[in-house]
């Protein structure tokens, strides 16, 4: 049976990572009886990122949300051996991935999972506190209107492409009639369901994820 356990977690503040500020994790994580020709799968950590009071931080970009619309930061990997440690897995969060309450407290704090496909190896709450960036606030919507222009409205697109579109969210099992921020949440459930089952030993299995993970990415260029 596949085992991991994450020995210490710290971070680095305003890290610069590929011309963008955020917050660097580093772990020490160890995964032990890993059998590659067995599970046939990745491990995954996953972190999840609160507000020092306990409120979960939403997220402001698709890669970085989970289901349910909060921030969180994954990263697959195939451990090299069947007992394998890591004493510096690195991964970055950018700072615009947080959606900040204008209210919010300024400091936040993390957990961490360990997943072996769907099934939960580690899990760690309060493994790292960071400071929040100052320059993440959210305006309000009066300070909105101040200071950006009013854009013009987008000219209606082609009957072609409409049809187009709601042929995809049929494909997809999601209503054409749902809210913008209704299909986000679905299109990530349906994301992390398939992507889950991209290294299935069923052939069949993981053609079907591949042409649904494609499907996703064409409804979310459509939103």
């Amino acid at each position: 049976m596949t085992t991991a356990k994450i020995h210490g977690a710290w971070g680095e503040d305003n890290a610069l990572v590929g011309g963008k500020r955020g917050l660097a994790i580093h772990c020490s994580v160890s995964i032990m009886n890993y059998q590659p020709s067995v599970a046939g799968t990745k491990v995954t950590i996953i972190y999840w990122f609160y507000y020092a009071n306990g409120a979960p931080i939403r997220g402001a970009l698709y890669d970085y949300t989970d289901a349910k619309g909060f921030a969180c930061v994954a990263e697959d990997f195939i451990p090299p051996y069947v007992n394998s440690q890591n004493d510096d897995f690195t991964m970055f969060m950018p700072y615009e991935a947080f959606k900040l309450d204008s209210s919010r407290v300024p400091n936040g704090y993390c957990n961490v999972g360990v997943y072996l496909g769907q099934q939960l190896l580690e899990r760690k709450e309060k493994v790292l506190t960071f400071a929040l960036p100052v320059s993440g606030r959210q305006r309000s919507s009066k300070e909105q209107t101040r200071s950006s222009p009013r854009k013009p409205e987008a000219s209606p697109r082609p009957k072609s492409q409409q049809k187009m579109d709601s042929a995809i969210w049929s494909q997809l099992g999601i209503p054409a009639s749902a809210s913008n921020e209704r299909k986000k949440l679905m299109l990530m459930e349906k994301y992390n369901t398939y992507r889950a089952r991209i290294n299935h030993p069923d052939l069949e299995k993981r053609q079907e994820a591949e042409r649904m993970l494609e499907l996703i990415a064409r409804a979310n260029k459509a939103l």
